[in-house]
Parts: C-alpha cells; structure tokens; sequence
C-alpha cells in the first residue's frame, strides 16, 4: 500500500497533462490487480478497524493486522487529502469507466431532455437491479444478508432525487457522513456488513454484494462517480482527514464563470473555481484548466496563479 501511494503521489505531482492522467490509469490497474489478488480489501478497512477495537488487549498482533490498512489510508489522507480514492481505489476506477455516459448527458443543451436522459437512465437501472435483488434474495437473516443490497438501492433512490433536483447536489454529498456512521455501527453491533467490492473475490461470492456493484458502477451513467459522492463509508473519513490535508487543489482566483471546470471534475468538487476539499479526489484532471495547480498548505492562491491574475 506505501509503495502504491508512493508511486501515485510522484506521478500526480511530476508528471503533467496525459502523462499525469496515463500513469494514473496504470497505477489504479496495478492498484486493482493488488488488492484483488494479495491485499486487504480497501473499502473493507472500515469493518477492520471495528474489529482491531474489539481486539485490543486481547490479540494485540490480530488487531494490528485489521488496523494496519485503516492506520496507512487515514494517514495518507490526512496529508494528501482523499488522494487514495483518485488514485488506488478500484471502485472509483470502475465508475470512471461508466462516466461518459454521464458526460454525454450533462453534455445536453436542454435541462429539461437533461432530466429525461438521467429519469430513464435511473428508472432502467433500477428495476432491473430490483428484478435481480428479487431473484437470489437469501431465505434468512433477510437484513443483515442484504445490507450491501440495501446501501446500492438507496444510492439509485438518491439519485433520482438529485436528477430532479440538480442544486441538491451539495447537500446529498453529506450524506456520505450518515452512512460512514450506520456503517460503522452495524459493524461494531456485530453485523458482517459487506460491501460492492467483496463480490469481485474469487471465493466470496456476495449477492448482495453483486447487487451493490452493480448499482454503484451504472449509478455512474446516471451522476458521475456517484456513489463516491453520496455514500462511501471510507469516503466520508477520508473526507474528514482531508480538511487537515497540506497538499490540495488551488483555487485559481481569478474565475471567469466559464464552467469548465465543473464539467471536467467528476465528483462535483469545483463550483466556479471554488473546490470542496471533501469531495475532491485529486484525480487531477483540473490542473490543465483556468490555471489550477497543486498548493501546499491551506493557502489556496499560488505564486503562478497570481502572476496571471
């Protein structure tokens, strides 16, 4: 995981323009292939911190082993913000692979054809995600079975409400709070929460996991990297850490209210120039458009920034 940030961390600030964008393809590739084949599961982490709580003073080696992918993530956002979503998480680089469908459809001129495009994306995926979640339903424990399920259907809800109502936006983003707590909850309660990422392990075949990933990576199509937006549990803490981060995204200063850097984030994190730091996931694909750099420190107005302001 050190080594992986590592490299990403060198490439994003090293590199520019495609290069930058080209080693962050290879990075999240090498990233996805690591984690399904060797590593801890990184959206998992949360429900391994709960268990090293659980652990500690009786196994203290056992707690370390849940906590270490927790301790190295939450660090890293801390200095660089929620760089590890962006850049290693294989969630957001499946949802990547969906979103020009949803560039094409913002890419509308008409809002109201806009809302049509996103209502029939939305209403499409999610009957055909409730067929699916009918047909392998488990015959007990019909909740705690079905959490994974659960959290998936509620993203398809949220995201007719925000297709309707595009200025929710920033709203449904804190949303991703509520669910890191229910999240964090259910698992300390003792509840084997899974996730939409446990369903890719060869030996762990979820169907509510399956359900979930389905409607995390075509909730895509609809609102980009959506659930990244709205719901992820290790979203929301790294979005905490992340307004400790030293290195961030500057805002240029000088906005000219063209729009473009809202149709290139594909997070919703720029609003004329402006940058929601907990929604920023230092994809960097910003930083060649109306002059945003990366800035160390809080300051957010950078030398070469204001030699063209």
């Amino acid at each position: 995981m050190f080594l992986l940030l590592l490299g990403a961390a060198l490439a994003a600030t090293r590199l520019r323009g495609r290069a930058r964008q080209a080693a962050r393809r290879v990075i999240q590739s090498i990233s996805a292939f690591v984690f399904i084949i060797f590593l801890h599961r990184c959206i998992c982490m949360l429900r391994g911190w709960a268990f090293a709580m659980s652990l500690m003073g009786r196994n203290n080696v056992l707690a370390f082993g849940h906590a270490c992918m927790f301790v190295v993530i939450i660090a890293v956002g801390m200095a660089f913000g929620r760089f590890f979503c962006g850049w290693i998480c294989p969630l957001h680089l499946l949802q990547e692979g969906i979103a020009g469908i949803y560039r094409r459809r913002v890419g509308l001129s008409s809002p109201r054809l806009r809302r049509l495009a996103g209502y029939l994306l939305a209403a499409g995926l999610t009957v055909l995600l409730v067929w699916l979640a009918y047909l392998v339903r488990p015959g007990t424990q019909f909740f705690s079975e079905n959490v994974a399920a659960v959290w998936g259907l509620a993203l398809l809800a949220l995201i007719f409400m925000v297709v309707a109502h595009e200025h929710w936006d920033a709203r449904a983003k804190k949303l991703k709070y509520v669910s890191l707590v229910m999240w964090l909850g259910l698992s300390l309660a003792g509840v084997f929460v899974t996730n939409p990422w446990c369903v890719l392990y060869g030996d762990e075949l979820d169907y509510s996991s399956l359900v979930a990933l389905l409607a995390v990576v075509s909730g895509g199509a609809v609102i980009s990297l959506a659930w990244c937006r709205y719901l992820c549990p290790a979203g929301a803490t790294l979005a905490v850490a992340a307004e400790l981060a030293a290195l961030r995204v500057s805002d240029p200063g000088n906005c000219r209210h063209c729009g473009r850097c809202e149709l290139v984030c594909p997070t919703g994190a720029l609003k004329e120039g402006r940058i929601d730091q907990s929604s920023c996931t230092y994809c960097g694909r910003c930083l060649e458009n109306c002059g945003f750099e990366w800035v160390r420190g809080t300051d957010s107005t950078p030398r070469e920034v204001e030699q063209h302001a």
